[in-house]
């Protein structure tokens, strides 16, 4: 069996119950921490009600607050407890893994800000539960389990997960509480996440089919050519400075030695660039492009069967990463380009599911 427990809202958390709260004078520490308890209580109700929109916003209030502690232009300014926060919610994770790696086949395969990843077997079960049991009991957390069937990991923050549906406990210092998960659904963190407020898109057909294959099993093929939103199919990264995709090419081989360079050996020089390089044999022809209009600061592209030019950064004329064979695509189509290279998508569907351990 395999888990998640994570504590709802590991830092507010710390910050209450261990009364961890700003230097404001007079009894305006209090105020804040009942004023700060009063939103987590709200955030958490909404949250069990299945409102999102509240429970997210009410979150990020939360969080905040957490993080102005280390702003020296917020009142709430206070770097150690900034620090005490941090230190404490680890040493408690550590705690936690300790406890649980002393069962007998039971493993934590990673850790992250506020909760672990417990793989054990069904007939240790209850004996996993008494470990998050006995630390809520001592330290007034509120541990939330997660049940997966399919945890595939690049690394602790860039992940797919398959939820499982089995019973999954909330646990708290005075019972355990259990409803049945929802199965089938996809958590997905850093490169395979959705595009967002926080995210750009990155060629999201691709990370759907990774999902769809550890959710069904599917074909990748199939699943590539039945998407049909051109929007999946984008990548967007910013830009720098304004960027340009060229459409002429030409190949130039005009070196000639330097002869006016100081005393430097085997300096060749190209009269058209006015590019130099150190080397005893003649540099080979090499490629300048040219044409094309340039954009703004922000790129929009998408693999092409075209030869194209890669994106160039417009003042330094360096390659814009990830850029090999792509077009500019800064109006969104309505459908599907016909240059579209779908085999592309398939590869690059593939090379996501080798990434996060998926043998095929």
């Amino acid at each position: 069996m395999l888990s998640d427990f994570d504590v709802a809202s590991y830092y507010p958390n710390i910050m209450m119950k261990a009364g961890l709260i700003p230097r404001l004078g007079g009894n305006k520490g209090q105020l804040f921490l009942d004023e700060y308890e009063t939103i987590y209580d709200r955030r958490m109700e909404a949250k069990r009600s299945g409102n999102k929109k509240v429970a997210n916003t009410l979150k990020i209030v939360l969080n905040g607050t957490f993080g102005k502690l280390g702003s020296i232009y917020c009142s709430f300014y206070s770097p150690d407890l900034l620090i005490a926060v941090t230190i404490t919610g680890q040493l408690n994770l550590l705690i936690l893994i300790d406890e649980l790696e002393k069962l007998k086949d039971v493993v934590v395969h990673s850790a992250n800000t506020d909760g672990v990843l417990v793989a054990y077997p069904p007939a240790q079960r209850q004996a996993v539960l008494d470990v998050f049991v006995r630390n809520a009991k001592r330290t007034g957390f509120e541990y939330e389990e997660t049940p997966y069937r399919t945890m595939a990991m690049k690394d602790v923050n860039n992940y797919i997960a398959i939820t499982d549906e089995r019973p999954a406990a909330i646990i708290d210092k005075v019972s355990i509480t259990s409803h049945v998960a929802k199965g089938g659904v996809a958590k997905t963190k850093g490169l395979y996440a959705g595009a967002g407020l926080m995210k750009n898109p990155t060629m999201q057909a691709c990370s759907d089919a990774a999902v769809e294959y550890l959710r069904s099993g599917c074909d990748i093929t199939e699943f590539i050519e039945s998407c049909d939103r051109p929007e999946d199919f984008m990548a967007i990264r910013n830009v720098k400075g304004g960027g340009v995709q060229h459409n002429k090419m030409e190949l130039v081989d005009d070196w000639e030695l330097a002869e006016d360079y100081g005393t430097k050996e085997n300096l060749w020089q190209s009269p058209s660039t006015g590019k130099y390089l150190t080397r005893k044999s003649r540099p080979k022809p090499f490629e300048v492009f040219s044409g094309g209009a340039p954009f703004g600061r922000v790129a929009r592209w998408y693999m092409t069967t075209q030869a194209m030019p890669p994106i160039s950064y417009v003042g330094s004329g360096n390659k814009v990463p990830a850029t090999d064979g792509a077009r500019v695509c800064m109006t969104l189509p309505d459908s599907l380009p016909e240059d579209l290279d779908l085999d592309w998508y398939v590869g690059k569907s593939y090379e996501i599911l080798n990434d996060i351990g998926v043998t095929l």
